[in-house]
């Protein structure tokens, strides 16, 4: 894929991400709020299980946290003053790219292991929100990739 589409895809799933982290954030601050699991999984039990909060913060809004920096590095990586000339682009902001969707696809494998072996239950969101940060890890991988083979 060429380091434009690149670029957009990397920014389109980044918005997935934050909508599917604001919902389960809204679902995690709202005693009355329950998730829609359309009847997959147990929504419920995960969101309610101990390890729902890390610190006393919903784990949700860290993600929420997490997919607002990626769309925000990815935004100014396609739409920042240097967006016509590539190979302007400071190499750092593609480093951390990858490296906090790498963090939040560790973390994601972490909360599945959880789900699928201690809690018991299967949340689809989650489920939706781990490989939404796993294609935007790849896809980092990929983008730095490309950028450390462009002539300089």
């Amino acid at each position: 894929m060429a380091p434009r589409p690149r670029l957009d895809a990397l920014l389109a799933l980044s918005l997935a991400g934050v909508a599917i982290a604001a919902y389960l954030s809204w679902v995690a601050l709202d005693p009355a709020a329950e998730a829609a699991c359309s009847g997959v999984g147990d929504c419920q039990a995960v969101q309610g299980s101990e390890y729902a909060d890390v610190a006393g913060i919903p784990v949700a809004v860290l993600g929420l946290a997490m997919y607002g920096a990626l769309a925000a590095l990815c935004a100014l990586r396609r739409l920042g003053p240097w967006r016509a000339d590539a190979a302007g682009e400071p190499a750092v902001l593609g480093v951390w790219c990858f490296a906090l969707a790498l963090a939040g696809t560790a973390f994601s494998a972490y909360l599945t292991y959880l789900e699928l072996f201690v809690i018991e239950a299967i949340c689809i969101w989650c489920v939706a929100s781990a490989l939404v940060v796993t294609a935007i890890a790849l896809l980092a991988a990929a983008d730095l990739a490309g950028v450390r083979r462009a002539p300089a």
